[in-house]
Parts: C-alpha cells; sequence; structure tokens
C-alpha cells in the first residue's frame, strides 16, 4: 500500500461518524462496551499518530529529495555490464581534492568545490605565456614553474587569488572570480596560443607581470581565459565524443581522476630503485583522487563512466553527477619534476612507468605510460573528499585519441 492509501485507511478506521454511532447507544454498566469504548479511543490516538509520522516522513523525504540536485537520469545512467566486459569494482571514496588555478604552477587541495563541466572551480582558469611568441608556457620545459604558489584567500570581503614566488617576497592578488567590468578595467584581451591552437586571453599588466618576469628571467605575462570557447581534445573532441564540451587552460581535458591504489603501487615499485624517491600524487598533477583498492591497482583502466555522490548534510543536500571515463592520460616526463624544489630526476618515474604502464596502442600514448583517467562531467554540482565514486561501466576497448566513446 502506497503512503498516501495508507492514510485513507487510517482516517477511515479512525471515522467520526463511527465513533459518534457507537457513542449513542454506549452502556457505562456493559463491560463489553467499556472495553470497546477503550479500543476505540486508543485505535484513535494510535491513528492520529500514525498519520502524523507518515505526513512527516512524507514532507521530509520530499524536501531531501527537492534538494538532490544534478541527479542523473535516463537509461544511460544505469548500471550496465556487458558479457565479457570488466568487472565492475565496488565503490570507492574521494580522499583528495586538488586545483590548479595556474597551468603548470603549483595547486592546492580542498575539502569541497563545485565540480563544472569545465573542470573544477577555478582549475586552470590562468596561465602564463611568453611575450615574445604569445605562445602558453608549461613545466614540461620550464620546471622552475613549479615554484610558484597559489592561494585563495579573502581581502576586503572578495575572494581574490594569491599567487607568489616560493622562498621569495614576490607577490600578487587579483580577484578570484573577476567580473567582465573588472576584467575590462584591469586587462586587455588578447590572443594567446596553446599546443598550437589560437584562443582569446585577458592579459594583465606590468604591474601584475614584473615579478613574474624578474623570476623567469624573460618578458612574460599572466592571462585569465576568456568568453571564446576552447573545446576538450583527444577522445573528447567532438568526433569522437559526440558533442562538443569547452574547458579552460587544461591540456586536453576538463578533468584528471587518478587513485590511491595505484601510486601505492608505483611507490613499491619505486623504492626497490637506487636513488628513486617516494613519489606524491602531486607529481601527477589531478584533480579527483580516490581511494581504490590496494590489492587491485590500475584498475581505472577499464572505467568507462562513473558517478561521484556527495552528502553534504549543513545543506540537506546530496549531489549526483555523472562523468564519462573517454581515455587514459598519456604521461610526458612532469612526474619527474619535484613540486617542491623544481628539481627534474634523469630517469624516475618516467623508465618505471615505461616499463609497465605502457598500456595503450592509441596515437601517441604507445609511446608513453599511462597514469590517471581523463573525463568529461555530464552534469555539474558540488563534490567533497569523503563523497563515494561508483562505477556504472566499464571496458577493455579504451585508444587514446583514436576510438569513439560510442564504440568503447
Amino acid at each position: 500500500m502506497d503512503m498516501m492509501n495508507q492514510i485513507r485507511s487510517n482516517l477511515a478506521a479512525a471515522n467520526p461518524a463511527r465513533l459518534l454511532d457507537f457513542l449513542q447507544n454506549f452502556n457505562f454498566t456493559n463491560m463489553n462496551d467499556l472495553r470497546n469504548l477503550s479500543g476505540l479511543i486508543l485505535g484513535a490516538v494510535i491513528t492520529g499518530i500514525a498519520t502524523v509520522v507518515i505526513y512527516a516522513q512524507f514532507f521530509d523525504n520530499r524536501k531531501i529529495a527537492d534538494r538532490v540536485v544534478n541527479a542523473a537520469i535516463g537509461d544511460a545512467s544505469k548500471v550496465v555490464h556487458r558479457p565479457g566486459d570488466p568487472p565492475i569494482p565496488p565503490p570507492t571514496e574521494i580522499v583528495s581534492l586538488r586545483i590548479y588555478p595556474i597551468k603548470s604552477c603549483r595547486g592546492f587541495e580542498v575539502d569541497a568545490t563545485r565540480l563544472r563541466k569545465t573542470g573544477l572551480l577555478l582549475d586552470r582558469n590562468w596561465m602564463f605565456i611568453s611575450k615574445s611568441d604569445r605562445n602558453f608556457m608549461t613545466i614540461r620545459s620550464n620546471p622552475s614553474m613549479t615554484l610558484i604558489d597559489t592561494a585563495v584567500i579573502t581581502e576586503g570581503g572578495e575572494q581574490m587569488l594569491e599567487v607568489s614566488v616560493h622562498g621569495t617576497t614576490g607577490r600578487v592578488v587579483i580577484p578570484a572570480f573577476p567580473s567582465k567590468e573588472w576584467l575590462e578595467a584591469n586587462t586587455k584581451l588578447s590572443t594567446v596560443k596553446i599546443w598550437e591552437e589560437k584562443t582569446d586571453a585577458y592579459e594583465y599588466g606590468d604591474d601584475i607581470n614584473k615579478i613574474f618576469s624578474d623570476f623567469f628571467n624573460q618578458e612574460v605575462a599572466l592571462v585569465y581565459k576568456g568568453p571564446q570557447a576552447r573545446n576538450i581534445n583527444i577522445n573528447g573532441r567532438e568526433d569522437l565524443y559526440g558533442k562538443a564540451q569547452n574547458h579552460h587552460f587544461a591540456d586536453v581535458m576538463s578533468l584528471q581522476v587518478a587513485s590511491e591504489a595505484s601510486m601505492k603501487d608505483l611507490n613499491k615499485r619505486l623504492k626497490s630503485i637506487p636513488g628513486s624517491d617516494q613519489l606524491t600524487i602531486e607529481r601527477f598533477r589531478p584533480n579527483i583522487i580516490v581511494k581504490g583498492r590496494d590489492d587491485h591497482p590500475w584498475e581505472e583502466d577499464t572505467w568507462k563512466r562513473i558517478r561521484i555522490s556527495t552528502t553534504l548534510e549543513d545543506e540537506e543536500a546530496i549531489y549526483v553527477i555523472d562523468l564519462d571515463v573517454v581515455a587514459r592520460c598519456a604521461r610526458c616526463q612532469v612526474p619527474n619534476v619535484n613540486p617542491d624544489t623544481a628539481a627534474k630526476h634523469e630517469k624516475q618515474p618516467w623508465n618505471e612507468l615505461m616499463k609497465f604502464r605502457r598500456v595503450d596502442q592509441g596515437g601517441p600514448a604507445k609511446y608513453k605510460p599511462c597514469f590517471g583517467m581523463m573525463c568529461v562531467p555530464k552534469n555539474e554540482g558540488k563534490v567533497a573528499v569523503g563523497g563515494t565514486l561508483e562505477v556504472l561501466e566499464t571496458t577493455d576497448k579504451h585508444l587514446y585519441n583514436t576510438r569513439a566513446f560510442k564504440d568503447l
């Protein structure tokens, strides 16, 4: 019986007309009538209490349901497991969220943030360019970029991005969420290049750029992504993913998810190699890190669709976000750079990864190791450490920069 039918039944059992009819014929000297009266009164009280409880549960559940934002719907959101697919692993926990406001510079951890289709809030919204060729700067060719620190602070009641040079007094503070009016008054809209692709960007002035030009010993400019759409690439480009999705200054994709269990497995292998350091997952610059299973490292290779569920009790809200896992992340030698010192190891972890992580035969990934998975958020909402990642579908057909998502 559904909830409303149950309420109707309870009300019928406590029908006032039934009680009135009984009282008109009631005999106080008849013990059976006394017992029946007691039963009717008790039944009415119990029914009233039950009805109140049911209504309370109904409205409480409806309230929670109303606050379940971004809930995934449709057949494509269900768990799918075809014969021959890799097994679906059990749900796992989000253990870290990392944001890198300026491309190739130092990021920071947060307990909770908002995930947009363009990536985590503030992630890769800025980057440095060389003024001589208008091209983006990257840690690949300039490891010292990891010595530029970022933090979000509050000044004058406004959230600001603090950018500083590690080990120096050099520091600038700019709005973390600049308005169009602020950008038009304090920057100039210009054209920049990233991976041979031109896009627009708001360029900051010399008052902001001087300490960074001095640090890099060349003329550079800090830029903020402009309004022009810059679409995700590799397996996320429109012809392979099936639709266009824009993002900011990340290399190719909105979001990278990595596994703590896989990081542990790599460190266990490195431990037996003389001269190798134990690494933090920051070396790989992922956005979302999940716990994973220590006895099943690298099982993220088989993810095709995943779901992140986050319960925020202070908001009485549940956020459910679905993501398509479109490709493995083919790595360069950036993880060889120590983010604390900017020193680049000659061999590790690149050499060790090349021994056992050349797991994708698509395009340039044939010649590179893989770590982490590249994802496209299908909807938006909040995520927090402690949230749950559930795998909805698996595949053994990932092929970097080659295979369409519908064919996985």
